[in-house]
């Protein structure tokens, strides 16, 4: 009887969380694959070596790193690739790399590209701002200008990169299909939720 009515409350409260609230849990709570986790570091790698170079050869990347130390660039990889790792779980999360469209995947790289930027803008400028704002060096005012605009571009520059590294990664996904030998019944990327 017991057993019964402890049932019966989980039902009641299963049938009182909505779909997309389970399909949240339900992706929180699964472990990430390895998939996931290899194209994000490669993407984070590729964007870092790419704005590395790009750095170079514009001859300001001496200027940077004299500004910079070891710990403020470790952490600020970490927060990329973080950023990244989100990003590439959540597509991985609605959309299945070996099933779904290109357009379906570039769509939905571009989408978590465009928050991705502008939450690591929000965390960058966190991070300057809110030092100079106690100080009183900057009035709130310049900030959520700045805020404004450079949410804007942030999202329109993480879009585009969202976009480019969806695209790569299904070139690499695909690569890596053709090169390796087949996995047999075995599912190497995340489920979608039903």
């Amino acid at each position: 009887m017991a057993e019964d009515q402890r049932a019966g409350e989980h039902m009641a409260e299963g049938a009182s969380e909505t779909k997309p609230a389970r399909d949240a849990t339900q992706i929180s709570t699964r472990p990430m694959s390895l998939v996931t986790w290899t194209l994000a570091t490669f993407d984070t790698a590729l964007f870092v070596l790419l704005g590395v170079l790009a750095a170079h050869t514009s001859g300001g990347l001496a200027d940077l790193l004299a500004g910079l130390n070891t710990l403020v660039g470790v952490a600020v990889f970490c927060y990329l690739w973080a950023l990244f790792v989100l990003a590439v779980r959540w597509v991985h999360g609605r959309v299945a790399l070996d099933s779904a469209g290109v357009s379906t995947l570039a769509l939905h790289g571009a989408a978590a590209g465009s928050v991705a930027g502008v939450v690591f803008l929000l965390g960058l400028l966190a991070v300057v701002l809110v030092p100079t704002l106690q100080s009183g060096g900057v009035r709130l005012q310049a900030v959520l200008l700045v805020l404004l605009i450079g949410a804007g571009v942030a999202a329109v520059v993480g879009g585009v990169v969202g976009l480019l590294a969806s695209l790569l990664d299904i070139a690499v996904y695909g690569l890596a299909g053709a090169l390796l030998p087949e996995a047999g019944s075995e599912r190497v990327t995340e489920p979608r939720p039903r």
